[in-house]
């Protein structure tokens, strides 16, 4: 077997042929009976079947006379599974069904072709494997270790394994009387199942019934992992790609494999290799974004989120290395001011890698000694600096994403973004001074699932209004949650009087209305808020008093203020809801490429003859495929720089001059 302790610089993805099958004897054989139930125990094997292996080498081989294949039929199946389900173990019974799961598993194989020593005589005798296999077998097991068979047809655990539950002590498989002998029945059929697993998970058309019925059993047989080290990483792999594959069997799936790989994170020393794992699968993962994806990619981080609350300390090492690989990747936008940087920020997986920690940070980083606390302001300075990277009308959808989680993270951890200046910039647009082009077939677009679009959607009307209307319940977001500060006077004054200059200068009337009338709010807030802070009896300096001022109307929302804003908030849901209705029936506002700037040319051609507007539509199409193809480049490069990151955890330095941003600036 080859050495799988070695580390990995990309993922877990098993590669073709799947290592995993290493686990066998050449010859298709059934597992030889011995070995002890402890890890030592199965190096020591190893190495003698290692280096009896290098003996046979080095001997001429003898042509090996062949036995006759046992013909696999439905009362055969049958009888077997009657005898490991009866009053008592009955062991070639078992490793007879184990070796007919093996030959179901590796059914259809070319290098299994006329080398397996068992054949199944119909469809049924197949089926009645498989449906025993990995719907049974771990009580089977289990009841064989502990000493006794397990009832017909049930699953579970056995009598002793429920009496150490009761005590409240885990019963670990390799202690139970019987693994030694059993203990290469056990890793032949654990081998088997994780291959199964894999196989289904990269096959979308197999379905996702037996998926997720697999995925039960491997879940159930987590604890029997724990004794085989090589066996754990290989069962990793394959659980990470039932998790991530979304064609593999949806949300179920990707459920029950979390909870497999967190087992193995927990129980079995994994937990930096399995999270590494699932973020370098859920970034490759979350490269675009529409409104179905977009419960998925949310599936998906609140796994991640949930896997770091097992461990925080730990979790701080990897979420320190993947927030400063963001940041690298933002200083190289600033300081290259090229296309190809600039594409690695602007885009869905920079924003939704950028949105999974502020997620956890929301999460697990309140209490003020969590060390996941001390990233909130690297994390606030990228997203500052995220949403000021091209200060553009056609972004700002990627300026709002990112607002979005300022505000969650000021409201969830306690402290002050200054959120304001983003949101009231983009009233300055240059766009907006326009008269807007109307079409009257035009509808909102999706703010959730977007953050770009094209010129000609960004001199629309429809885009125009709608922008202005997300960016002022975003102003009014962040400005509810400082309403019962007690520096809330003092901390109105720039945004009301960059409220009262947009409202006079606007040709826009609804961006005009609504200006005002956020403005009129926050100053009846502040004349009802200023006369309970004259009645304060505790000074600045009071920092503890101060943060509970206003509590009891704070935890109400009997302020003016929030009153208007639960309003907004449900018309914004019901917004939400009806554009979750109608994803399947339109299409979005379409973005251009990637790499389309607004340096550009023009779109019009108005006075050119036709052959003329030909050649510029078709040099417009070739410089559009050029740039995309860049674009492919930039992700590639970007999730390299992932994967590089993660390799980063276990080297001594901490340097950001020195971190590996791709495999290609390696060669």
């Amino acid at each position: 077997d080859d050495d799988d302790d070695d580390d990995e610089d990309s993922d877990f993805a098993p590669s073709e042929g799947s290592d995993v099958e290493e686990e066998y004897d050449s010859d298709g054989g059934d597992p030889v009976e011995g070995g002890d139930g402890s890890d030592e125990g199965e190096e020591e094997d190893d190495d003698e079947e290692e280096e009896e292996g290098a003996e046979a080498a080095a001997q001429p081989r003898k042509p090996q006379p062949r036995t006759a294949a046992v013909e696999l039929t439905v009362p055969r199946v049958e009888g077997w599974v009657e005898a490991v389900s009866g009053g008592k173990t009955h062991r070639a019974s078992l490793k007879q069904l184990v070796a007919a799961f093996r030959a179901a598993v590796r059914f259809g194989d070319d290098e299994s072709e006329g080398s397996s020593d068992m054949v199944f005589s119909s469809s049924h005798a197949f089926n009645a494997v498989m449906r025993f296999s990995i719907g049974q077998m771990d009580a089977v097991l289990r009841a064989h270790l502990e000493g006794g068979a397990a009832p017909a047809g049930r699953k579970g655990s056995s009598k002793a394994t429920r009496e150490g539950k009761k005590a409240g002590k885990a019963v670990r498989v390799d202690a139970l009387p019987h693994w030694r002998a059993l203990q290469p029945l056990v890793k032949s059929y654990l081998t088997n199942l994780v291959v199964f697993v894999d196989r289904l998970a990269s096959s979308a058309e197999r379905g996702s019934e037996m998926l997720s019925v697999a995925l039960g059993q491997l879940h159930r047989l987590v604890p029997f992992l724990l004794p085989f080290p090589r066996l754990r990483p290989k069962a990793l792999r394959a659980l990470l790609r039932a998790w991530a594959a979304p064609e593999a069997g949806g949300q179920g799936c990707s459920l029950v494999s979390y909870a497999a790989v967190r087992q193995l994170a927990t129980e079995g020393g994994m937990f930096d290799e399995a999270l590494k794992g699932l973020y370098l699968a859920y970034a490759r993962g979350a490269k675009a974004m529409t409104r179905p994806r977009l419960a998925r990619v949310v599936l998906l981080s609140s796994c991640l989120v949930d896997l770091c609350g097992a461990d925080p300390a730990a979790a701080y090492q990897h979420a320190f290395v993947y927030i400063r690989q963001l940041a690298i990747h933002l200083r190289n936008a600033i300081q290259k001011t090229s296309e190809a940087a600039t594409r690695q920020v602007y885009s869905w997986q920079f924003v939704n890698c950028l949105r999974l920690w502020a997620q956890a940070l929301c999460a697990l980083a309140k209490p003020a000694d969590s060390p996941l606390r001390q990233l909130a302001y690297p994390l606030v300075q990228i997203c500052l600096g995220t949403a000021r990277l091209l200060p553009n009308i056609r972004y700002a959808p990627l300026r709002f994403q990112c607002v979005r989680m300022l505000n969650n993270l000021a409201a969830e951890l306690g402290v002050f973004v200054p959120v304001a200046p983003l949101l009231l910039e983009t009233f300055r647009f240059a766009q907006l001074a326009k008269p807007p082009k109307k079409a009257p077939r035009d509808k909102p677009p999706d703010w959730a699932v977007l953050i770009k679009v094209s010129k000609a959607d960004a001199d629309k009307w429809v885009y125009q209004e709608s922008m202005v209307q997300q960016a002022l319940f975003l102003l009014a977001e962040h400005l509810h949650g400082l309403a019962y500060d007690v520096s809330f006077p003092e901390l109105i004054v720039p945004t009301l009087a960059a409220l009262k200059r947009v409202a006079k200068a606007t040709k826009i009337v609804a961006l005009q209305q609504r200006a005002r009338r956020l403005s009129s709010l926050l100053e009846a807030h502040a004349a009802w808020l200023q006369p309970r802070r004259d009645a304060a009896d505790f000074s600045p300096k009071d920092s503890g008093r101060a943060a509970a001022f206003l509590a009891t109307e704070r935890e109400a929302r009997s302020g003016p203020l929030s009153s208007w804003f639960l309003q907004e908030v449900s018309a914004s849901e019901a917004r939400e809801a009806e554009l979750r209705a109608e994803a399947e029936n339109r299409g979005p506002i379409e973005a251009d490429a990637p790499g389309d700037d607004d340096s550009d040319g023009d779109d019009d051609s108005d006075g050119d003859d036709d052959s003329a507007a030909r050649e510029k539509r078709r040099k417009r199409q070739a410089s559009k495929r050029e740039r995309q193809r860049q674009a492919a480049q930039g992700q590639a490069q970007l999730e390299a720089a992932a994967a590089a990151g993660s390799h980063e955890l276990g080297t001594a330095t901490d340097t950001v001059e020195d971190f590996v941003l791709s495999d290609l600036e390696e060669e």
